[in-house]
């Protein structure tokens, strides 16, 4: 997986963030569920407990309040509620099971009484009812101390303690609430195991939604991928409601438009002046020509015309491929294909290497019975110019190798010198027209820095490639991919007998 993709850098984000959000949504979640049930449990041991506060009925009447206790509780034996009650400096009951690890003095009291209009002061406090006697106005109830509630631990257990009291009494209250924090931890536990499926479920939406996003982008870029010269009439088809990526599209595409525009009135300025300058050209060389026959011998006439008639046809030669190069560029380059001896059209251009070459070696490995479907003089010069630019390229004492093999369906054609290594920055830019790798011997090699170009767009018509494979300072290699030719049943009857 390309950790540099945007699509996965977005996904990543979205995932991370509703990630984050859903663990603290959770633990926000489960913080207010487990302070809503402890402050529930507040409530229900203030209920119990402060009913009996407004008067006491008999000396066993905190032994019957912890029975009642125990009867809510049940047979669970982590539930249990113990009392501890104090009347004025005197401690007037205690459960058995009284935690010795909590001090029930060590609990504030609170001095806020909860009775309707507003607090008491002490010495208007009314008298606590007398035994048997019902409340009354005459004998009314006694105010509360306002409930307070405190957590502790002791003897390995938790524990729930509400402080509470009248005036004379002070009433300490504590029950075991391990079943309550296992409740809480079993919820906190499901959330956990809830959690990593959350994560995917939204790792899994946002990249979803990361791709749905990112489709126009996609298909921007696969347009921009076919664009080619003999693309341009690639566009970018409208695939989205979104306003922001409509915009894009049809800015790309009215871009595209202005870029074939210019493309084809380039092309077509391109072949009509290649083609108008043909006429005049040929007409200079013939009256040079003339003149060079009508010049004295060895005259310094004869030697003026002869450099202008080869300067005329080097041009001649430049308009020539500028007018292929503009053919091919409007995909109309002209192929008269038929069978072509690959093999035998090779040799021909090693002997002319050989002719042209000033002290070079050149050596060829060439199988036989090579054959492609090609325009045998437009393909003849696209491997001489290959050809050529090895025998230019060079040093003084080097060698040069063309290499001709089949593999599959296609013919590999090699070419290979001797000569300097090309430059890591201009490898990528060798095949452009007119740059030369080495601009200080433009002079002496005669060429426009068109050879190449026109080599790999003949070779590209016939549905193959050219690409430099290897430039290391011992050689530089190119290598011509040619689709090879399918053999009909009577050649293929032909080789067998």
């Amino acid at each position: 997986m390309n950790l540099n993709s945007f699509r996965l850098k977005i996904a990543l984000l979205s995932g991370g963030i509703t990630g984050l959000l859903l663990v603290g949504s959770g633990l926000a979640l489960w913080r207010v569920s487990y302070q809503f049930n402890l402050d529930r449990l507040d409530r229900e041991i203030r209920n119990l407990a402060q009913a009996n506060l407004d008067r006491v009925l008999g000396g066993d009447h905190w032994i019957r309040l912890e029975e009642a206790l125990k009867f809510v509780a049940g047979d669970r034996s982590s539930a249990r509620f113990v009392l501890w009650v104090k009347n004025y400096d005197r401690v007037i009951f205690q459960s058995p099971e009284w935690p010795k690890e909590i001090a029930p003095d060590s609990f504030p009291v609170s001095e806020r009484y909860e009775v309707p209009g507003g607090a008491l002061e002490r010495e208007k406090l009314p008298a606590p009812p007398r035994r048997g006697e019902e409340i009354s106005p005459r004998n009314p109830a006694l105010p509360r101390r306002s409930a307070q509630f405190f957590t502790r631990v002791a003897g390995g257990r938790s524990w729930r303690v509400g402080v509470m009291g009248n005036p004379y009494v002070t009433l300490v209250v504590a029950v075991d609430i391990d079943e309550f924090n296992a409740r809480m931890v079993e919820l906190r536990n499901l959330f956990l195991l809830a959690l990593p499926a959350a994560l995917l479920l939204a790792a899994g939406g946002a990249w979803l939604v990361a791709r749905r996003a990112l489709r126009p982008v996609t298909a921007l870029t696969e347009t921009a991928e076919r664009v080619t010269a003999r693309g341009l009439d690639q566009r970018i088809p409208a695939m989205t409601r979104d306003r922001e990526f409509n915009r894009l599209i049809t800015v790309c595409n009215a871009m595209l438009d202005r870029l074939q525009k210019s493309f084809q009135q380039a092309t077509r300025f391109s072949a009509d002046a290649a083609h108008e300058l043909k006429t005049p050209l040929s007409r200079l060389q013939l009256e040079l020509e003339q003149a060079l026959e009508s010049a004295p011998a060895d005259s310094a006439q004869q030697g003026v015309y002869g450099s202008l008639l080869e300067e005329t046809h080097r041009l001649k030669a430049i308009v020539e491929k500028l007018l292929l190069l503009s053919l091919a560029d409007a995909g109309r380059l002209p192929l008269q294909k038929q069978a072509v001896d690959l093999s035998a059209l090779l040799a021909n251009i090693v002997e002319d290497c050989r002719a042209q070459s000033a002290g070079l070696a050149i050596d060829a490995e060439i199988s036989a019975g090579l054959r492609v479907e090609a325009d045998p003089d437009l393909l003849e010069q696209a491997l001489q110019n290959l050809a050529l630019n090895a025998l230019k390229y060079n040093r003084p004492d080097g060698w040069v190798r063309i290499v001709a093999r089949g593999e599959g369906g296609e013919v590999l054609v090699f070419v290979e010198n001797s000569g300097p290594p090309i430059p890591a920055p201009d490898r990528e830019r060798i095949f452009e027209r007119f740059f030369r790798a080495d601009p200080s011997r433009s002079g002496r090699s005669g060429g426009a820095g068109l050879g190449l170009s026109l080599a790999r767009e003949i070779v590209r018509a016939h549905g193959g490639e050219v690409i430099l494979v290897a430039s290391d300072g011992e050689l530089n290699r190119f290598v011509a991919r040619l689709p090879r030719a399918v053999e009909s049943a009577a050649s293929a009857a032909e080789k067998c007998e």
